[in-house]
């Protein structure tokens, strides 16, 4: 596998792009650049390929999670080695069906690999973009990067969930524990607290 390694680290700025995608929610072509959405959470979720087998279940979870993405006002792009035009064709022949509306994310077409080339995700031995995962938060910074398995898809819920910490550490402060959710305590990340979590901090019990 010839793939390059990740330019862009937690916290730095999200390389900026401008390419023109399908919305399968206006059934049209239209014109997507990064540096519009500032201001809003956005979720870069790069899979392996259009008409292939783990990335049409991947992509009806996620539409199936897209109210926690609007009520997160969460901008969702799906990117792909695959052309607009097969966009377009993938989700009358397939989406469409699986998806109650059809796709109601915008899918972007990364021929060339530039927009999954900063990432680390863009595989040039096969030509295609690895299952690889970009949250950017509102200042345009990158808060989050992981890359599954080609063979193992994702689960929405715990990118929701991760979304959910960043804004909660973003907006009030604190540090988020494994597992947290809404609700449970955060952590203060204070010198006195140093070596004390095993008393100050307690974990919810499943």
């Amino acid at each position: 596998m010839d793939c390059c390694k990740s330019k862009v680290g937690i916290g730095e700025p999200a390389p900026d792009f401008s390419v023109e995608g399908f919305s399968a929610k206006d059934n049209a072509f239209k014109k997507y650049a990064l540096s519009e959405f500032r201001g809003k959470w956005v979720l870069l979720f790069f899979y392996p390929g259009d008409f292939t087998y783990v990335c049409p279940t991947e992509l009806q979870s996620l539409a199936e999670y897209k109210q926690d993405f609007d009520e997160l006002k969460v901008q969702v792009f799906l990117v792909s080695t695959d052309s607009k035009f097969s966009h377009k064709q993938w989700n009358e022949y397939e989406l469409s069906k699986m998806i109650d509306g059809g796709m109601p994310y915008s899918m972007l077409p990364d021929q060339t690999g530039a927009l999954g080339k900063p990432y680390g995700f863009y595989d040039a031995t096969q030509g295609v973009d690895l299952r690889g995962t970009v949250v950017i938060d509102p200042d345009g910074a990158v808060q989050l990067i992981y890359v599954n398995a080609s063979a193992v898809g994702r689960h929405p819920g715990e990118i929701v969930r991760c979304i959910r910490a960043l804004k909660e550490a973003r907006e009030n402060g604190g540090v988020i524990p494994a597992c947290w959710i809404p609700g449970l305590e955060k952590i203060d990340p204070s010198y006195e607290n140093s070596g004390k979590i095993w008393e100050s901090y307690h974990k919810e019990k499943k």
